[in-house]
């Protein structure tokens, strides 16, 4: 639980779009995830939100109201955090005294170009780059197969919405607690080809509570652990995007 913040700097825009196309890959350092992507913050409404897809839809009771506690830190200081036009960095200090440094930003949204095949789930083929599959080769690492048992009925609900998936990407859990209402997301379009996110969008409608479940029921798009070459290293860009959870490595988000 945090105590308290100490807000250090103000995130305008112009800064945050400077760090976020500093992001790299995990498995992938050189590469600029972002770098020539079109990077914007729109406001959504709760139906809005229900359109949304998730890698992960159980979202766990304790991090919500982790997620909560940290909104009224912030409404003490007059900062309404889900209608964040920039961010913040700041200090958090938990009950034992510990203080760490974060970076609060809007959840950022990639919108990804996924192909529906009627029966065999999702087709990731056109997705994978050059780059990407040497690495697959070199570590013997192949598109996970789980991708063709996913249910493409609730997908072809979502279909002809958009030609693009928007998936979230980071802060699934501040969606969750925010679509109570209108909020600000970061939507980037175009990130580098060839380098898929790490785990399969899934319809954000299907999302529940999961208060005592530590199981993840994310699909991975390459068989384990070749996922993690996909990692979006926020921190690499000078961003500290986990605002509920302490850190325990540099490449650790929320």
């Amino acid at each position: 639980m945090l105590n308290k913040i100490e807000i250090q700097k103000l995130v305008e825009f112009n800064e945050l779009d400077s760090r976020l196309r500093n992001v790299s890959l995990r498995g992938f350092p050189d590469v600029k995830i972002y770098r020539d992507a079109r990077i914007e913050i729109d406001s959504i409404s709760p139906l809005g939100v229900m359109r949304l897809f998730t890698p992960q839809p159980c979202v766990y009771t304790p991090i919500l109201k982790k997620v909560e506690e940290l909104s009224n830190l912030f409404s003490s200081k007059g900062i309404d955090i889900f209608n964040l036009r920039g961010g913040y960095d700041y200090l958090a200090t938990d009950e034992k005294g510990e203080v760490t440094q974060w970076t609060l930003i809007p959840p950022i949204v990639e919108m990804l170009p996924i192909k529906f095949n009627s029966g065999k789930g999702l087709d990731y083929s056109q997705s994978v780059g050059q780059e990407l599959f040497s690495m697959m080769k070199e570590k013997s690492y192949e598109l996970n197969p789980e991708l063709q048992n996913l249910d493409y009925l609730a997908y072809e609900k979502f279909k002809g919405i958009t030609s693009l998936i928007p998936e979230i990407c980071d802060g699934s859990h501040r969606v969750e607690v925010g679509r109570r209402g209108f909020q600000n997301l970061v939507f980037i379009t175009s990130p580098e080809r060839g380098f898929p996110y790490y785990a399969a969008p899934k319809p954000y409608s299907s999302v529940h509570e999961e208060p005592d479940s530590e199981n993840s029921d994310k699909t991975h798009v390459l068989t384990s652990p070749g996922h993690k070459l996909l990692y979006r290293l926020f921190p690499s860009g000078e961003i500290l995007s986990g605002t509920v959870r302490p850190p325990t490595s540099k490449e650790t988000y929320v």
